[in-house]
């Protein structure tokens, strides 16, 4: 009996001790797991556009080169870019000038004017990733745009204006430096000039130089001299002259900027504006959705909202010349004038 209770008691006892190694640690479902530390995320910001704007003459001609820079302020605004220019670039600076932007990373160099082709044309194929984008021109390469202006249209209605105005049938053209937008300008000025009064003759003359006021209205007095009575100054910087020229002499003159019409208040007949910050912010936007390629096509023009004709002195017109003014302007801006 005794060792019956004995057996008992041992087989209590073992019971006991299996319990109590069964719940001396944890259920494994139920340990505690240590997380790895978390890796930060590494991204990297992407590197800010930056743009770049090269002209042939200063900002402050209240004309061409004042609108590209107008254009890459607003561009920098709207987009939240880096940017850049430079003034004034001559001709033996252009590729130099080009290719050290391109050297410091600037995704989009502008350089505003045809002029400007045979330098892009060599600093793009050296850097592919970068690109060029042209004003005046049509060039075409796989990283360079032309900007297309319809200069005629300009030169038209400035023509037109004055050929309705002229009493001596002799009007003025003051260009700057003969190229193709300055080719292309005096065409279509020459071109209205007959469309008003076929009766006019037109003469033309170019500066030679952007910025030299000096120059500008030393033509201009030549001009007056030869019996012309009506001008038009194209002549970016130099063309200040022009207007300081008409004012004295009490000679109408077209003017390319609302601003220049403070020259000439009295003698101002018109400003017909090339506003190439159009194009300049265009270009732009183009590069910044991604749409900037070799196909792109930009194109100023009335019908494109990058010409404007404002300020127009109604008490040197009649009313019927009024009519066939603003008729015109109308029809330029229709498309139905074509070059």
């Amino acid at each position: 009996m005794l060792r019956k209770w004995t057996v008992l008691l041992l087989v209590f006892l073992l019971m006991i001790s299996m319990s109590a190694c069964q719940t001396s640690a944890p259920a494994e479902e139920e340990q505690p797991l240590i997380a790895p530390e978390e890796e930060e995320a590494s991204v990297e910001a992407p590197e800010q556009t930056k743009i770049a704007l090269i002209l042939p003459g200063h900002i402050n001609d209240a004309g061409w080169n004042a609108a590209a820079y107008n254009g890459l302020m607003e561009a920098e605004t709207l987009f939240g870019l880096e940017v850049a220019y430079t003034e004034s670039v001559s001709l033996v600076d252009q590729e130099t000038t080009i290719r050290d932007y391109a050297n410091r990373g600037y995704n989009l160099i502008l350089c505003h004017g045809n002029e400007f082709e045979d330098a892009v044309a060599i600093v793009a194929e050296e850097f592919p990733d970068t690109y060029f984008a042209i004003s005046n021109s049509g060039i075409r390469l796989d990283n360079a745009v032309g900007m297309f202006v319809q200069n005629e249209e300009q030169g038209y209605i400035a023509g037109y204006a004055l050929g309705l105005l002229t009493q001596a049938n002799q009007v003025g053209f003051v260009g700057s430096v003969e190229g193709v937008a300055q080719k292309k300008t005096e065409a279509g000025f020459l071109e209205g000039v007959k469309a008003a009064n076929s009766s006019a003759e037109a003469i033309v003359a170019y500066t030679g130089s952007g910025d030299d006021a000096a120059l500008g209205k030393e033509t201009a007095l030549s001009m007056f001299d030869r019996g012309v009575d009506a001008i038009f100054q194209y002549a970016q910087g130099s063309g200040i002259g022009v207007i300081q020229a008409a004012h004295e002499k009490n000679v109408p003159v077209v003017v390319t900027s609302v601003s220049q019409k403070e020259i000439a208040p009295d003698m101002t007949v018109l400003s017909v504006m090339s506003n190439m910050k159009v194009n300049i912010v265009s270009a732009v936007e183009a590069y910044v959705d991604g749409r900037f390629n070799k196909d792109l096509y930009i194109v100023g023009s009335f019908a494109s909202g990058l010409y404007q004709v404002s300020e127009i002195n109604e008490m040197m017109f009649t009313e019927e010349q009024l009519q066939m003014l603003n008729d015109t302007i109308e029809a330029l801006k229709n498309g139905e004038i074509s070059f």
